[in-house]
C-alpha cells in the first residue's frame, strides 16, 4: 500500500495517517487554497479494480453530502485523480470513535 504523506492528491496536501480500514485509508490533509484541516479517505489499491467498491465508496460520499446534522461530518469533495478515487472531509478534532 502505497502512502500519500508528502503528496497532494486534489487540492488536498497530506500530512499524516489517521486510520487504515477494511475499505479505505484516512488521512489528515490541508486544504491548499482555503488553508484548513480536512480528512481525506482514499480508497485503498486493491478495490480500486473492483466495480462494486467504487461504486459503493462513490455511494457513500453522496449519501452522505446530502445529511446535514451536528453529529455527521460534512462531505467537501469526491473526486478521481489518477484513477485514485477519494473524499475531503470535515476535520473534527478530538478521540476516535472507538475510544
Amino acid at each position: 500500500m502505497s502512502t500519500w504523506i508528502g503528496k497532494t492528491l486534489g487540492k488536498v496536501y497530506i500530512d499524516s495517517l489517521i486510520a487504515r480500514g477494511g475499505m479505505a485509508v484516512v488521512y489528515l490533509g490541508t486544504h491548499t487554497t482555503l488553508q484548513r484541516e480536512v480528512v481525506v479517505k482514499i480508497l485503498r489499491n486493491d478495490f480500486e479494480e473492483d466495480a462494486a467498491s467504487l461504486e459503493r465508496f462513490e455511494g457513500e460520499a453522496h449519501v452522505v453530502a446530502k445529511l446535514r446534522h451536528p453529529n455527521i461530518v460534512q462531505i467537501f469533495d469526491f473526486d478521481t485523480v489518477d484513477d485514485q478515487p477519494y473524499i475531503v472531509m470535515e476535520y473534527i478534532q478530538g478521540p476516535s470513535l472507538s475510544t
